[in-house]
């Protein structure tokens, strides 16, 4: 058979994957690949492995393409989908990237939108769905608008928007969620009745009862009992329990959570409202027994460290009001403290310190510090700043800090640090660190990231302000109105102004700050390569090839395998090059295939 020109096996490569067939397009790719670089042909295939889910060897080929098509939005928007199918939070900055590159680019546009509303930065996601309904006024991105502006606490505002596109959306659960909001209960109950008519989705019928309860709770009572008689439901039955509960009717509660354990035996939620309710109706032995073997039965599995601590949180509770000091601190020891798991040693630190003695809970503190740095770090600060002693708690957040390394738990922990109740705030050479932390990471923050970054620095050029270090804390000033996001809770521009005009009012000799940086320098966020390498978490085979790279500064495929003694070199090149690039570093870089296979160079310092 004769072979098709090559023109037309690239139309029949970009008419598979039209069609959906990305596995044979991906085959046509490779074929013509193997006679000379397109880079058409090279983004198709790259984008064929996405849609194959083979994220890891997509994102190796986006990467290479990004670099090669620094001003693409396609290659951009394209390695952040795969970034965000493998959970990589740098996902962000590649949007990012895609939407300054080309604004137009709607799937782009679209796909960043729905990243920040699957990761609630409803703050984040608002401008982006203005800007797709101006644009287009899909059905899709009007209700994602809806949820932006709910997740924001603009539900009246949702509800505008639902008006002025109600022909297009109809009712949804976003707009049941806006009536809810607003506390328009009994039209929430109706539209949520009016869809579950249509659909039966056990969901909107939930809602439906909750909306109903709020507005009418002795009719909803029989509602409920028909409605649970008709069509069971673990999650609806739960409400019920609660809203008896809530009502004072404990006995029927008890009851019915009953009737919810013999459906749903196993979740410990519910089985902790029936200790509760058993507690609450002054069956305590009952009671006792079943918190105990909850306690026993969540430590064996610890399917759910949040669920642990809840747990363990209400028996302590439970212990501290119903029995004597001795015999509540003999059974919380026998039944949590034996568990040397991190939250059991938070929970025992916080049973000593309800009882007053702060050397015992200083103890348990530490030892969940010690057992894990994040989760017992942040409470043993949080304790220690309490009781007066800040340097020792400065010493802790200064460790956290240096060690974290997801974003999320960089926020949590800067969220501590900058609260307005707390007393870390206060403590300078922690602000400036945090401030070092943020921006090393400032192109992969959220908005809440952001924000938190903005008040740091507000922070920050107060502390200078009152050193009368008035051109720093005008710099300060800016950077932080620089970050500050749009729809910031916590903090205002005219906060930043008032700051301003204070070092104006009280300079000597006020100068200009724009071109000249007048705050301390931070150390090189770029450390020395034998640093990266150590941060980075490489294995013994990653860390002989970042050796023997940087000895030799080029190697071949074939010279890697002999030093690594395997065939699967470019596999464990691949996650290397990942680790890096996942920290802002560039250390290995592909330079083509030739006889022994792939080349590698070395691009550390």
């Amino acid at each position: 058979m004769i072979p098709l020109p090559p023109e037309e096996q690239k139309r029949e490569a970009f008419r598979l994957f039209e069609d959906g067939r990305y596995q044979e397009s991906l085959l046509v790719c490779n074929q013509m690949l193997e006679s000379g670089r397109d880079p058409a042909l090279e983004i198709l295939a790259a984008t064929n492995l996405y849609y194959t889910g083979r994220h890891e060897d997509a994102e190796v080929f986006f990467r290479d393409l990004a670099v090669r098509m620094p001003d693409s939005s396609y290659v951009h928007s394209y390695l952040a989908k795969v970034m965000e199918a493998r959970g990589d939070e740098g996902a962000i900055a590649e949007y990012a990237a895609a939407l300054h590159l080309d604004p137009t680019n709607q799937d782009a546009v679209r796909s960043y939108a729905e990243y920040l509303l699957s990761r609630k930065d409803y703050r984040g996601a608002l401008p982006v769905f203005r800007h797709l309904v101006t644009l287009a006024k899909k059905p899709g991105d009007i209700r994602n608008l809806m949820r932006a502006l709910i997740g924001i606490g603009e539900a009246k505002e949702a509800l505008t928007i639902h008006a002025r596109y109600a022909g297009e959306t109809g009712k949804s659960q976003e707009y049941i969620d806006a009536l809810v909001k607003t506390r328009n209960f009994q039209a929430a109950a109706d539209a949520a009745l009016a869809i579950w008519k249509e659909t039966h989705d056990p969901a909107t019928l939930r809602t439906y009862l909750d909306a109903l309860a709020r507005y009418d709770p002795r009719g909803s009572l029989e509602v409920y009992a028909t409605h649970l008689k008709d069509h069971p439901d673990c999650a609806i039955l739960f409400d019920y329990v609660l809203f008896l509960k809530s009502s004072g009717n404990l006995v029927q509660a008890q009851k019915t959570a009953g009737e919810l354990l013999s459906l749903c035996p196993d979740e410990p939620v519910y089985r902790l409202v029936e200790c509760d309710l058993l507690a609450a109706t002054g069956d305590e032995k009952r009671a006792l027994a079943r918190y105990e073997a909850l306690v026993r039965d969540e430590l064996t599995s610890k399917n759910d460290m949040d669920t642990l601590g809840l747990v363990i949180g209400k028996y302590r509770q439970y212990l501290n009001i119903h029995l004597p000091a001795d015999e509540a601190a003999r059974r919380f020891l026998e039944h949590v403290s034996r568990d040397m798991n991190v939250v059991s040693l938070l929970e025992t630190a916080r049973f000593y310190d309800d009882c007053g003695n702060t050397s015992e809970a200083r103890s348990w503190y530490y030892r969940a510090y010690r057992a894990d740095f994040l989760a017992g770090g942040q409470d043993y600060a949080r304790f220690l700043a309490e009781n007066g002693e800040e340097r020792e708690c400065e010493k802790v957040m200064l460790y956290i800090l240096a060690n974290v390394r997801k974003g999320a738990d960089l926020t949590r922990v800067a969220s501590i640090i900058v609260n307005e109740k707390g007393r870390m705030r206060s403590m300078k050479r922690l602000t400036g660190q945090l401030i070092q932390k943020l921006e090393e990471r400032r192109t992969t923050l959220s908005t809440e990231g952001m924000e938190l970054l903005a008040i740091a620095f507000f922070i920050a050029a107060s502390n200078a302000l009152e050193e009368a270090d008035y051109a720093r804390c005008k710099y300060l000033c800016l950077c932080g109105m620089d970050v500050m996001p749009a729809h910031s809770q916590a903090i205002r521009l005219e906060d930043y102004l008032l700051l301003i005009r204070n070092c104006k009012e009280k300079t000597l000799a006020d100068r200009p700050v724009m071109h000249d940086n007048p705050a301390p320098k931070y150390p090189e966020t770029t450390p020395p390569t034998q640093v990266i390498t150590d941060k980075l978490g490489l294995t013994d085979q990653e860390e002989k090839i970042v050796t023997f790279l940087r000895s030799h500064r080029k190697a071949s495929e074939m010279e890697l395998r002999k030093v690594l003694g395997t065939r699967r070199v470019v596999g464990i090149v691949n996650r290397l090059i990942q680790k890096a690039a996942s920290q802002g570093v560039a250390l290995i870089q592909k330079k083509g295939v030739g006889e022994d296979g792939e080349t590698y160079e070395y691009t550390g310092s």
